[in-house]
């Protein structure tokens, strides 16, 4: 069974960019590792140029963000990039500065 591996980028609540490692398993993605990677460097890889679409899942030894620890994330309506999120009842995306309320 082959293995498809990605990374996407996501921001933290304190506006630094990080980006996830993701494995695709059975239809579902992984969420196995998350690291600091500055917006240069994510560029160059083309880490921003990912689309992921399915169920998301993490991994019992997926860490969460290296700046704020949080294990969740959500996709902004209206950019539909990622960010991360800890629960509020509102949220405000990092890269568009919208915010919504949550499900």
């Amino acid at each position: 069974m082959e293995v498809y591996k990605k990374v996407f980028l996501q921001k933290c609540r304190n506006g630094k960019l990080i980006g996830v490692k993701v494995e695709k398993h059975n239809g579902d993605w992984l969420r196995t590792w998350a690291f600091k990677i500055d917006e240069k460097e994510a560029k160059k890889e083309k880490f921003d140029d990912t689309v992921i679409e399915g169920s998301f899942y993490e991994t019992e030894t997926y860490p969460g963000c290296p700046y704020c620890k949080s294990h969740g994330f959500f996709i902004c309506g209206t950019c539909k990039k990622i960010n991360c999120y800890n629960g509020e009842k509102e949220a405000t995306c990092n890269w568009c500065k919208i915010t919504a309320e949550t499900n």
